[in-house]
């Protein structure tokens, strides 16, 4: 069996994926820390081999921003255009043709998200005819955004895509069509590129593992499930164990053999619903997509919308009870089976398989989150996926 490497060491071999001498500054936070002359948590990390590292981090004073290694120049010159249209400013920290292009910005200047973010920062400043507060929850740069703001009479919680807010919001006006627990979500800014939506309930089950909750989740997602396809949901991208294998390989080489053999036996497993596109899915399930109304309710929300599409069903199943299994909270998974298997049929067989590929698919999600012990975490994801295929 491979030896276990420290985080740093683990840290090291991602980093050469990059192939970019100063990649390991970008996702090292005492390194970065001391790059930005200031202390910072790194809160996610993206790798493209053998082009760029971008990460995104936040300080104690809760600023958040981004950190950028690339040797793509074109990508590097239009970074600083568009930060510099809005009125911002970028710290260039290498500029360098041979050895690549180092920059930071402010949350503010993100290349992929300034123009929405500040469509929304400007429309809502218009509503409240004051400057609004943001505190961001989750920043994936260039991807998303999740911020609570102090509009209106209650706070709100506004999201921003880079693809924009379309899909999201047709998808919730159609699930809220369905009878299924989603928030009341509506479009924010003149470009109609984010949402904003009531700061409901008191936490997520993940938070707060309640199982009468955990049930009420399960017979909502197998109504979604049993519902006639709407032919516009579209496509979720098919499970793909080999491309979740090769993925881990490329942050993680030192697990690739590993990797490789278990996608195998999914694939085998899973070959005859790999290609399904039978329900309507939620793509991305777990108990941190589901708020409680109040602390000790059954009452929940289904949030994060922003993966749904056509897919298998199992998908989503599967995906609960990996997140469920990691966390060490089994007792969200018998309640909500036993809340799905009320109105949908469970096959034992196509769970541990799907349970399997979600280990894998998600076992990259640790180094992207920069969890200090990712290597350990992605060992377990692994073990576990062994576990529910040797089932």
């Amino acid at each position: 069996m491979t030896p276990l490497p420290t985080p740093a060491q683990a840290d090291a071999v991602a980093a050469s994926a990059v192939k970019l001498n100063r990649a390991v500054e970008v996702i090292d936070p005492g390194l970065l820390s001391e790059l930005l002359q200031r202390p910072v948590n790194i809160t996610h990390a993206r790798i493209k081999p053998g082009h760029s590292v971008v990460v995104a981090h936040a300080s104690q004073d809760g600023e958040h921003g981004w950190t950028m290694l690339t040797n793509d120049r074109d990508k590097f010159c239009k970074a600083q255009q568009r930060a510099e249209s809005f009125g911002q400013q970028l710290q260039i920290h290498q500029d360098d043709d041979a050895a690549g292009y180092l920059y930071s910005g402010s949350l503010w200047s993100d290349p992929a998200l300034a123009k929405q973010l500040h469509d929304a920062r400007s429309t809502l400043n218009e509503i409240e005819d004051r400057q609004v507060r943001w505190e961001i929850l989750r920043y994936n740069p260039r991807r998303r955004l999740v911020a609570v703001v102090d509009a209106g009479h209650s706070p709100k919680v506004v999201r921003v895509a880079a693809g924009g807010a379309d899909r999201v919001l047709a998808t919730a006006a159609r699930w809220r069509s369905l009878g299924l627990p989603v928030t009341n979500v509506a479009p924010l800014g003149h470009r109609q590129s984010a949402t904003i939506a009531p700061l409901w309930g008191a936490g997520d089950l993940a938070q707060q593992p309640y199982e009468p909750a955990a049930q009420t989740a399960g017979e909502a997602v197998a109504r979604l499930h049993n519902a006639p396809r709407d032919q516009s949901c579209g496509d979720r991208r098919y499970a793909d164990p080999a491309e979740a294998a090769a993925a881990l390989s490329r942050i993680a080489p030192w697990l690739e053999d590993r990797a490789e053999q278990l996608a195998l036996r999914c694939t085998a497993q899973l070959k005859p619903t790999l290609g399904s596109t039978t329900a309507e899915i939620h793509g991305d399930l777990s108990p941190d997509q589901i708020i409680l109304a109040a602390e000790g309710s059954h009452k929940v929300r289904i949030i994060d919308l922003d993966r749904t599409g056509c897919g298998h069903p199992m998908r989503d199943i599967g995906s609960w009870v990996a997140t469920c299994r990691h966390a060490g909270t089994s007792e969200l998974i018998d309640a909500f089976l036993a809340g799905y298997a009320t109105d949908a049929r469970l096959d034992p067989t196509d769970l541990d398989a799907w349970e399997a590929y979600a280990h894998l698919a998600r076992a990259t999600d640790f180094f992207r989150h920069r969890e200090p012990d990712w290597p350990q975490h992605t060992i377990r994801a692994l073990n576990l996926a062994e576990e529910a295929l040797n089932r």
